[in-house]
């Protein structure tokens, strides 16, 4: 079972999107009648994504516009998808087969295997950040390979110079956002296999520079980067993941864009092996509590201040509420399939939340302004990873 392309837009901002009613259709001989479509384009475009999806729902001629294919390249953008992979090693997803749109469309956005990018290798997606991927791609013999960051939307792609650690496990994550700077950064995190896979240094490549940099270990304890499947967050300059520490156990970790900043934050009380997530300009935390080895609730804590390090609670859910509101066609097939934990998602710009049940059987969806769930599509057990914000913007360090 699957919603509409239409349907999420309609309902993801909770009640807020009642007030789309008070708006004057443009065709009641309004101002907006006479703005010519280019003009009306330019002006959606200056509008923040979470307001452009409520002009969409102003008319069917507005909607068409926002639709457009060039259009939309002026546009804010949204969540549209997740890429999934079907296999994972060493927190470094060994395969990406499947893009799965957010609105559950079956005509995907975004190809998966990423045929644009050179000599058409074998290519390992291994992080996305506002509208950027991270890929590792191998030689013809699959042994060498280069890490290549590359923009999906504008078939635009870089290799980033090449960087060798012989005897270490390395975590490669991405750094971006647009609204800092058209620059982006990679992080190598490097892991000592003789000292119990401790993160003691970190290799960042600025794409300003076209350079890397190496630092050594700045935390102030021994940090272990703990792959559960949650991939890691940048937001305000620094990196964020979920760790173990020595002295302040399940932590998560954050390192800047110089890796000349190490910190760690403390995560809510006794919620292990959540998620560490990027939500309207603000740090979260969600988790799926577990009793008995089975889900009973869903709970989400937000870093409202930064420096202060402290989270509030958000939003607490019994994960049987989410089922006794979700439109299933067959519950009594749905209930055998629960909530799969290994994954979960925040949408980047208002209160949803994505998940899946079964194993990676089927993705859905719960607002936490209105107290709605829905069935996206079925995952055929192509576990989702990375959320993908579409950018339409030409970065300087990218080329054809």
């Amino acid at each position: 079972m699957s919603v509409s392309a239409d349907c999420p837009r309609l309902w993801e901002e909770g009640r807020a999107s009642n007030r789309v009613r008070s708006y004057s259709s443009p065709t009641s001989g309004t101002a907006a009648k006479r703005l010519t479509d280019d003009l009306l384009v330019e002006i959606l475009s200056r509008v923040p994504a979470k307001s452009l999806r409520r002009f969409r729902c102003v008319s069917k001629h507005w909607l068409s516009l926002t639709d457009d294919r060039h259009h939309r390249r002026k546009l804010p953008q949204t969540l549209a998808g997740f890429f999934c992979t079907s296999t994972y090693e060493y927190g470094i997803p060994k395969s990406c087969l499947r893009f799965v749109s957010a609105s559950g469309s079956r005509c995907p956005l975004i190809h998966p295997y990423l045929s644009f990018l050179p000599d058409h290798l074998p290519v390992d997606v291994l992080d996305c950040c506002n509208g950027l991927l991270l890929c590792r791609c191998f030689d013809v013999s699959g042994g060498e390979f280069r890490y290549i960051v590359c923009n999906p939307a504008t078939e635009r792609w870089t290799v980033l110079a090449d960087r060798n650690h012989a005897g270490k496990v390395v975590i490669a994550r991405l750094g971006f956002d647009p609204a800092m700077s058209s620059h982006f950064s990679v992080f190598l995190l490097l892991k000592d296999m003789e000292f119990n896979m401790t993160n003691n240094a970190v290799d960042v490549y600025s794409s300003k520079t076209g350079r890397w940099v190496h630092k050594e270990k700045g935390w102030a304890e021994t940090i272990v980067y703990f792959v559960h499947g949650a991939a890691p967050v940048f937001l305000n300059g620094c990196l964020h993941f979920y760790a173990y520490g020595n002295k302040s156990n399940m932590c998560i970790g954050a390192v800047n864009m110089k890796g000349g900043t190490w910190t760690t934050f403390g995560i809510p009380y006794n919620q292990y092996f959540g998620f560490v997530q990027q939500s309207q300009g603000c740090l979260h935390y969600a988790s799926f509590q577990i009793e008995d080895g089975v889900v009973v609730r869903l709970v989400v804590y937000v870093l409202e201040d930064y420096d202060s390090k402290e989270w509030v609670l958000k939003h607490s859910v019994e994960t049987s509420y989410i089922f006794g509101v979700t439109n299933v066609t067959d519950s009594q097939q749905f209930a055998r399939h629960q909530v799969d934990p290994r994954w979960m998602a925040i949408h980047p710009q208002c209160n949803l939340i994505f998940f899946a049940t079964g194993h990676a059987s089927t993705l859905m969806c719960y607002n936490m302004d209105s107290l709605e769930a829905k069935v996206i599509c079925s995952l055929d057990c192509h576990l989702p990873r990375f959320p993908y914000v579409p950018l339409y913007a030409e970065l300087p360090s990218l080329h054809k």
